[in-house]
């Protein structure tokens, strides 16, 4: 499989992360940082954490792409705070 780009900030290769949805431009998944919004970081909160690899516009536009359910990756089961 090619790259994929989604949005501004997500992508997929089949080469990167086993094709896990990822961040452009990093190596970290995009599950990963919806699991910390679970646990009540806000996208700025998880960017810090990140050392800014991943911008809080990122982790937003992640959120609302699975709540407009243009995502699903492995995140089916969390629930995204708005």
């Amino acid at each position: 499989m090619a790259r994929i780009e989604i949005g501004k900030y997500l992508a997929v290769d089949s080469r990167v992360c086993g094709g896990r949805l990822i961040f452009k431009g990093t190596r970290i998944p995009v599950a990963h940082a919806l699991e910390m919004t679970e646990a009540g970081y806000s996208p700025d909160g998880i960017s810090k954490q990140y050392r800014g690899l991943v911008r809080p516009e990122a982790i937003r536009e992640a959120q609302s792409l699975i709540l407009r359910g243009f995502l699903k990756e492995e995140t089916r089961k969390l629930k995204v705070a708005a």
